[in-house]
């Protein structure tokens, strides 16, 4: 006897016990089910809270077992690949154990897509639940793994299922890749978000504030608020009966630990539509995330507590910039910084700040004008496609627009910073007093060698560089900053062949080495999806400006799409990678599909490699130099 069962909408997500009872001759017999039945959320179900009405978009937020995550800077985008692989062995399991024993949902809860996508942003770290991610900012990753060098899911999460025990260490790209993974397990659609020039807002203002002495330098003790080169989230897609119809679709979660959500590390789900309305009184947690991506920066020179304060600048289009995912069916970027907020410094863009500033109820909310209008103007060269192992140059332009002289005075500093915006080391400062002639312009230069900055960069080799500069005669000031990305090498991906299911296919990596020194102590990491992944040594040292070519054998169990993503580290330079996506064929269709190369924006670099606990070591035959 066949039965076919069917869940109603509303039932709970989880692993459920079947049983049958049969009676025979007046007696009852019960049966149970050796394995559980597995109920999850259903986007293809008109009725489901989770429905999505596009095949395209289940197939890519549900079904999709790699992506892209964006990294870098707003003028520096660099796509990551990473594998999801939510249908791999034990995920599922591990992610309904995250919601009933990390998470401690009770059964009916589990219903409930919003309370569980609120759930998993704070199941997926460890702070306040021993989650699945121990989150490390510090650049030290002593006992654990760095966070750049994971670039897939399913390490991390079988770990954690083994062990029990909090994963070490992860960064906001980490915690999205893996909520991604634990959402399209349970059938929420769901994808990642990155946020170029992301606001952090401490204090509920919608505000940046930074505070900056004589000399330019930041006076870390005030400065809460933070500006991240990136940020990472997630979006849900989700009915939202507790906001109204009209709020249904992309909603923000975010597992990254940043603030407390009532009481616990957790943020969202978010309504997409409400940030871009500002309306930050609605839950959950629309006042911090509209302030990451509309925040004002306002820039004060601080000069003592008995002192008043000065406001050097406002910038109110520096946040939130080149908001990223991965586009649907294609491995390309698409921009849905629209869907967010209006066009910057628009009407639209103001009212909705105006209004958004209005209902925020902190003292910090200051909306303030520069309005000094001087002789002199600055022009601060911003810095763009600067690749490690180049010098680079600060520059700002000074423009005397009066008839008279004018003595300046002008601080140029360079320092590395995190990639959340905490500066790290000093790498260089110069102070140049120069005599601007009448209706003239001069351009105030400071270079940085690789020796100055080389020793002294953080992870992800991201730099801050600020100007500050004075007119003596009428004590104006002014005050700009940039943030960059020194640009690494891609690692190219090229098959000697076209990839076959079940036949070993030849790929060569190569990249140059772009550093004034030799690197020694390199190996390669090669993952791919649905292939045994490859640790591989380089024995030889790689000469300065040298070629280094290896070649690796991968070999496809199934057809369809597939990632190859490679990683490289040496003791002097790491976190270099490319991927390439392409087409697998079965040798039994009749007519194959082409090999294609699906990445139609060039990577300009990528995320690192994920070690795994058993892994194929190989020695390089040959390296070409």
């Amino acid at each position: 006897l066949s039965l076919q069962l069917t869940p109603p909408v509303g039932s709970i997500v989880g692993a459920w016990r079947v049983e049958a009872d049969v009676s025979s001759a007046g007696e009852v017999h019960s049966f149970t089910c050796p394995y559980p039945l597995y109920v999850i959320f259903n986007p293809w179900c008109p009725e489901d809270g989770t429905y999505i009405d596009s095949e395209e978009n289940c197939k890519e937020y549900v079904l999709h077992e790699t992506g892209l995550i964006y990294r870098g800077t707003a003028s520096r985008l660099r796509p990551c690949a990473w594998h999801f692989a939510q249908f791999d062995e034990d995920i599922l399991q591990c992610v309904l154990m995250i919601l009933t024993e990390v998470c401690k949902m009770s059964p009916p809860n589990r219903a409930d897509p919003a309370k569980v996508a609120r759930a998993i942003s704070a199941g997926i770290n460890s702070p306040d639940d021993k989650g699945v991610l121990v989150g490390n900012w510090s650049g030290e990753y002593d006992g654990g793994v760095s966070p750049t060098k994971w670039n897939g899911s399913v390490n991390i999460l079988t770990q954690f299922y083994k062990t029990r025990e909090p994963v070490k260490f992860g960064q906001c790209w980490v915690f999205s890749g893996v909520v991604t993974t634990a959402c399209r397990a349970i059938g929420l659609p769901c994808r990642p978000v990155t946020n170029f020039s992301s606001a952090h807002d401490t204090h509920n203002s919608l505000t940046i504030d930074y505070f900056f002495d004589d000399e330019g330098e930041t006076i870390e003790r005030l400065n809460s608020d933070s500006i991240w080169n990136f940020h990472v989230w997630n979006e849900v897609w989700i009915t939202r009966p507790d906001l109204g119809k009209e709020y249904t679709g992309w909603q923000i979660v975010d597992a990254t630990p940043q603030e407390e959500s009532d009481g616990q590390y957790r943020l969202g789900p978010t309504s997409q539509r409400a940030i871009k309305r500002g309306e930050i009184h609605l839950p959950f947690d629309v006042s911090f995330v509209y302030a990451e991506v509309n925040a004002d920066k306002l820039y004060w020179k601080y000069r003592g507590p008995s002192q008043p304060m000065k406001l050097l600048g406002r910038k109110t289009g520096g946040v939130g910039l080149k908001l990223s995912t991965k586009a649907v069916g294609r491995y390309i970027r698409e921009d849905i910084t629209h869907q967010y907020k209006h066009e910057e410094d628009s009407r639209e863009e103001r009212n909705v700040m105006r209004d958004a500033l209005r209902r925020c109820e902190s003292v910090f909310a200051r909306y303030y004008l520069n309005e000094a209008i001087e002789d002199v103007e600055f022009d601060f060269q911003m810095l763009d496609d600067i690749v490690i192992g180049q010098p680079f140059t600060m520059c700002v332009v000074a423009i005397n627009k009066s008839a008279k002289d004018h003595e300046v005075s002008v601080v140029l500093r360079a320092d590395s910073t995190m990639y959340t915006g905490v500066v790290k080391n000093l790498v260089k400062k110069k102070t140049i007093e120069r005599v601007i002639k009448a209706h003239s312009e001069e351009k105030l230069m400071v270079e940085v060698t690789f020796d100055e900055y080389y020793k002294k960069l953080a992870d992800q080799c991201a730099l801050n560089v600020v100007c500050l500069a004075k007119i003596k005669e009428t004590d104006f000031e002014y005050f700009a900053q940039d943030d960059f990305r020194m640009r690494k090498p891609d690692i190219k991906i090229t098959p000697k062949d076209q990839f076959t299911k079940g036949r070993p296919t030849l790929c060569t990596l190569s990249f140059k080495n772009p550093l004034p020194m030799e690197l020694t102590k390199g190996f390669f990491y090669v993952i791919a999806t649905k292939c045994k992944s490859q640790f591989i040594r380089v024995k030889v040292t790689i000469p300065i400006h040298g070629i280094v070519s290896c070649e690796t054998t991968l070999t496809p169990g199934a057809a369809g799409e597939i990632t190859v993503t490679a990683s490289f580290y040496s003791k002097q330079l790491e976190d270099v990678d490319g991927f390439l996506a392409i087409e697998v064929i079965d040798p039994e269709e009749k007519t194959p599909k082409e090999t294609t190369l699906v990445s139609e924006e060039k990577p300009e670099e990528n995320s690192g490699g994920e070690k795994p606990a058993e892994e194929d070591e190989k020695t390089i035959a040959e390296v070409a130099v």
